[in-house]
């Protein structure tokens, strides 16, 4: 189960490709992230991804820790397993801070687009001033920290010619887990798309030769697209209320953030859990495909059916944007081309995360020998 805490409403950046736009200082009050989680293991759940949210979390960085602690002590108490992660624009992030999340094992995303050009076309603070610098200040804390943390950034037609460039600097600066997302509100009219298509090939070379390198990284969205060929049971499609509960400051439940923001088809609350009834309400509203997508060849491997994306965009759950089936399209055909390249070149490296079950267990081990031994001089 992934369960999503909205901590805050409010926000220190004003990104212009953003989701959310009314931007106002709600707060959760502890009892409400406690009822929560709380209500999700009475109903059997043992295994909780519980991410912080906003908004900007680190606005309400005391009371994240505090909710954490707790959860911590549930873990504890019933056996359960608790993941936790959060977002974060960086701006206010700390050494202190990371050091405590590495004690409570809290997973740190950092949302940064790149280098300046990409970064600064999007992200940008209320004044409409630059956070490039504040950004890069909190990728080194981070890489400095030695612990895993990722790098989230959004690619836009106004940072697409940017993404390569921004790929190598984000490693150059000691990131080692990439994940990239397609702002699909944004205008992707044909010449956009083929610059989108000429970009993901060069990415896909500078992925060819960590591979080749025999690297430690994972850079999204090639891992997961390939793995939709090469492990199809392992891909999971969006499934809110089911896989997936977002819950509001106030309490109510929602089936993902989309929903959360938009105040549509509440599920409960934290305290009772989820309404039956109000499931399958929301459920009836999702189903059908659109007949165009029946006849598409990639319609197994596309993200059609995400409820966030597709309520960001038509307004209605079921229904995807042309943005994302242009987009989806090309990232899939090139992101094809290059894992035939790898099989066909034999890459040792390529051949093992695709096709060996043992492989992330043994590249832990081999990273971890490796900074024992950075440690050691």
């Amino acid at each position: 189960m992934e369960l999503t805490l909205i901590l805050t409403e409010d926000c220190n950046l004003r990104c212009r490709y953003c989701y959310q736009k009314n931007f106002i200082k709600s707060e959760m009050p502890f009892e409400v992230a406690a009822q929560a989680l709380e209500s999700a293991i009475r109903a059997g759940e043992t295994d909780i991804a519980l991410t912080f949210f906003g908004g900007e979390p680190l606005l309400r960085s005391g009371m994240l820790f505090r909710i954490l602690e707790h959860a911590r002590s549930l873990e504890r108490q019933h056996g359960v397993r608790i993941s936790a992660k959060t977002p974060t624009n960086g701006l206010l992030l700390t050494k202190e801070f990371i050091d405590r999340a590495s004690l409570l094992q809290l997973f740190i995303s950092l949302s940064f687009d790149g280098v300046r050009a990409a970064q600064d076309s999007g992200r940008v603070t209320p004044e409409g001033a630059s956070s490039f610098d504040r950004g890069l200040a909190a990728l080194r804390l981070l890489a400095a920290a030695r612990r895993p943390f990722a790098v989230y950034s959004v690619i836009t037609p106004a940072n697409i010619n940017a993404y390569p460039e921004s790929r190598e600097f984000l490693w150059s600066e000691g990131a080692r887990i990439f994940v990239s997302a397609i702002d699909y509100t944004s205008q992707w009219d044909q010449a956009a798309i083929a610059t989108l298509r000429a970009q993901y090939k060069r990415v896909a070379q500078f992925y060819r030769r960590l591979l080749k390198e025999r690297q430690h990284f994972h850079m999204e969205p090639f891992e997961s697209r390939i793995s939709q060929r090469t492990r199809p049971k392992d891909w999971t499609r969006c499934c809110p209320a089911i896989s997936q509960v977002t819950v509001g400051p106030e309490g109510t439940l929602y089936g993902c953030v989309e929903y959360f923001y938009r105040r549509l088809h509440p599920l409960g609350t934290a305290s009772t859990w989820l309404n039956p009834a109000q499931l399958k309400a929301m459920a009836a509203e999702r189903a059908g495909l659109l007949p165009e997508c029946q006849q598409c060849g990639v319609r197994d491997r596309c993200n059609q059916n995400c409820a966030c994306v597709n309520l960001r965009t038509t307004g209605k759950a079921n229904v995807p944007p042309v943005s994302l089936c242009l987009t989806e399209q090309e990232s899939l055909f090139a992101i094809d081309a290059i894992a035939l390249q790898l099989y066909e070149e034999k890459i040792p490296e390529f051949l093992l995360r695709q096709y060996s079950a043992s492989y992330h267990m043994l590249r832990s081990i081999e990273s971890w020998i490796e900074e024992l031994e950075v440690e050691r001089v």
